[in-house]
């Protein structure tokens, strides 16, 4: 499965606070109970050395230890719900004063030397200060005791505001990093943006934008590469439009010729073999109309020209004059329902869209012999309908052929697609010539039912400023 950049960088920031953070704290928490630790060691080895100061040899050469119930009472009550002990041993560790089960284990300090360690007491953990002093020529010990509480309260107070500073500095670093690289990530965006909103035939350079220095290559290459492909469409299309050129003067003749051949006398036999070539000139005749007039729409597609305000009904009008007599030789019905339809874009453009229009309807609607093929054209303006915003121009061909299945509507549109089992000679161009002046001009297309459920309404509307698409009805 794909990931994307921004997802990927903003993962490997989270593995990094998770592993970073927790290390921190750790050593912040260690670090601040050390701290906690030596001050109340301190406070622990005064007292100490308070009682020290009260052994002394008296003039019998006996260790004696001063201390009144005053001073007792100040050492044994610290203020918190810690329990004090003390006990003062001689020099043969004999208990001369205080709790006699402290002076377990014994130990063995130098002169001046003063320990710090922690041991049980009465089941409960204690941490103890012991100090050497004189007595006399010999050393007696001094120790005063403590059990742990307040050192607990304070290691978890400063683990809980370690843990929430950690917590805070967490959200701080991870917004700060979510818009440092959603800001980054925002030049690769608004590209891909422009890249997304494009049509296939918009093959213009990538709009500058502010972005790293790594990430310009990247640009510059995809520009590089829409500049070969639209050189390359180019060059297609100049081929079509020449091949196709070069195609109608020969087809003409040919079709021509054909058609003097037919007014000939000529032997019957030959005369279904002339009728074929009749046939087939025309249609090549009419696919080099076709090539040409893709390779023209593709190329105004691409590259927008001036706009001119026409009428649909004029367009519709000018066609009639081409169409009606073609029509009746075929023996259809075309008929027209033309009401005022102003648009804006290219009007010569506009006029091929809808005589390929006309051209499918007959070459469809015709193709049954038994059944009388009727085509109308219409123009005008949108009303309330889910197929057009209202008040657009508008531009319908409909037609009582055999339409086409929903399935299908949309592959139409493809060059040289014909449905299986298709009527006509068509060549599969015509719907894909009207699809490209469709989008040239911002329009939509959609293939409907006819009025009454049969045949084809193929309906174009040209709204002032919509994004061009193709549905289907």
């Amino acid at each position: 499965m794909l990931r994307s950049l921004k997802a990927t960088l903003l993962l490997w920031v989270v593995l990094l606070i998770l592993v970073v953070v927790p290390v921190r704290a750790f050593f912040d928490v260690r670090t601040q109970v050390a701290s906690t630790n030596a001050a109340y060691d301190v406070s622990l080895s005064d007292w100490a050395l308070a009682l020290g100061n009260l052994v002394h040899t008296g003039d019998d050469g006996r260790v004696r230890f001063d201390l009144n119930a005053q001073t007792e009472r100040s050492l044994r009550t610290t203020g918190s719900s810690d329990v004090v002990y003390y006990v003062v041993t001689g020099a043969d560790g004999e208990v001369l004063a205080g709790d006699a089960q402290l002076a377990e284990p014994a130990l063995q300090l130098r002169r001046g030397e003063r320990r710090l360690f922690e041991t049980r007491l009465g089941g409960r953990p204690v941490r103890v200060a012991a100090h050497a002093v004189e007595c006399g020529p010999r050393l007696c010990q001094v120790r005063v005791a403590e059990t742990l509480g307040k050192r607990e309260r304070a290691r978890d107070a400063s683990l809980a505001q370690t843990m929430g500073g950690a917590a805070v500095a967490t959200l701080v670093f991870w917004l700060a990093i979510s818009f440092v690289v959603n800001r980054a990530m925002r030049p690769l965006e608004q590209i891909n943006d422009q890249l997304a909103q494009r049509s296939l035939d918009d093959l213009r350079p990538l709009l500058k934008v502010r972005m790293a220095s790594e990430l310009q290559p990247l640009i510059d290459a995809v520009d590089q590469l829409l500049t070969r492909v639209g050189s390359e469409a180019t060059r297609q299309r100049h081929f079509i439009a020449d091949a196709a050129h070069q195609l109608r003067t020969p087809l003409t003749a040919l079709r021509t010729e054909a058609e003097l051949a037919m007014l000939e006398e000529h032997p019957l036999p030959v005369h279904a073999t002339l009728e074929r070539m009749h046939r087939s000139a025309q249609r090549a005749a009419r696919l080099a109309d076709q090539l040409l007039a893709l390779a023209r729409s593709e190329a105004t597609s691409r590259t927008p020209g001036e706009a001119e305000r026409f009428d649909l009904k004029a367009v519709a009008q000018d066609a009639a004059q081409d169409w009606v007599p073609r029509a009746l030789e075929r023996g259809a019905d075309l008929g027209f329902q033309l009401d005022s339809a102003p648009a804006r874009g290219r009007r010569h453009q506009v006029g091929e869209l809808l005589a390929n229009l006309i051209h499918n309807a007959l070459e469809y609607a015709t193709g049954d012999p038994q059944h009388a093929a009727r085509i109308t054209v219409r123009t005008g303006r949108v009303a309330d309908d889910e197929h057009g915003p209202r008040g657009a121009a508008m531009l319908e061909v409909e037609d009582n052929g055999p339409g086409i299945p929903p399935p299908e509507r949309e592959r139409v549109f493809e060059r040289f697609y014909r449905p299986a089992g298709s009527a006509g000679s068509g060549s599969g161009l015509g719907l894909a010539i009207v699809r490209d002046i469709v989008l040239a001009h911002g329009a939509s297309i959609a293939l409907l039912d006819g009025e009454d459920g049969s045949g084809l309404r193929v309906r174009v509307v040209f709204p002032t400023a919509a994004p061009a698409r193709v549905v289907d009805g």
